[in-house]
């Protein structure tokens, strides 16, 4: 019975993961059980056996994005560490989350606004909402603690982060990946930062000042390089 169990949970993995890697790479509009089957290397047969139709796995590959989004921030918001400094870890590790997965998650994303199906899209809506729900805590915790302004509205910046995040992956997979997202979080961080932090440290202004120009400046390459 326990083998049983492990060998279908395996299974289950497998095509899971067989599926991640065709969207990842063709996009969920490709995503078919016989893709599915050809991948792991199985009868499409046995994928139903597992999952009885594609929505089924691509619920599964929704709740893997809510998963390890939602565990990236508790972990960062778990560490002793102030607000800020657990945000800019959320931030670090969720680039570098979309960077190993090759993008996955803005891929299952956009799919799932385009497909027509409602069910689909609600669980969706859920998942972002937890996560924006989670920043937006941490965000609290920052003003609560004085390290963010007083004026700044924990809502509104946790959708400032998330666009943030959205829009750097979308151009990163514009340009077929051609740069490492981890180069870009210090100039994204100290330019989200900069908009929050109460009072920067004495000789830290200009500084940032200088960052945020350097940011313009690589996204318009950047930008120049997708349109090329």
């Amino acid at each position: 019975m326990t083998q049983t169990r492990e060998t279908t949970e395996e299974r289950r993995r497998q095509i899971v993961s067989a599926a991640r890697k065709i969207t990842a790479a063709k996009g969920m509009q490709v995503l078919t059980i016989r893709e599915i089957a050809k991948e792991v290397g199985i009868s499409e047969g046995d994928v139903y056996r597992h999952f009885p139709s594609k929505k089924d796995i691509i619920i599964l590959l929704i709740e893997d994005i809510e998963r390890t989004l939602l565990e990236t921030v508790e972990r960062a918001a778990a560490e002793k560490s102030g607000a800020l400094e657990s945000l800019g870890n959320v931030l670090k590790a969720h680039l570098s989350y979309v960077e190993q997965r090759r993008g996955i998650s803005l891929i299952v994303i956009s799919e799932t606004v385009r497909l027509a199906d409602k069910n689909l899209r609600r669980r969706m809506f859920e998942v972002i909402n937890r996560y924006l729900n989670a920043i937006e805590e941490l965000l609290a915790r920052g003003v609560k603690s004085g390290q963010i302004r007083a004026d700044i509205d924990p809502g509104t910046a946790a959708l400032t982060f998330f666009a943030l995040v959205h829009a750097t992956v979308t151009l990163w997979a514009l340009s077929n990946s051609s740069y490492s997202l981890a180069k870009k979080n210090k100039l994204l961080w100290e330019s989200y930062m900069a908009g929050l932090a109460v009072r920067p440290p004495d000789g830290k202004t200009q500084e940032t000042g200088r960052n945020l120009k350097n940011a313009h400046s690589n996204h318009r390459s950047l930008v120049s390089v997708v349109e090329g």
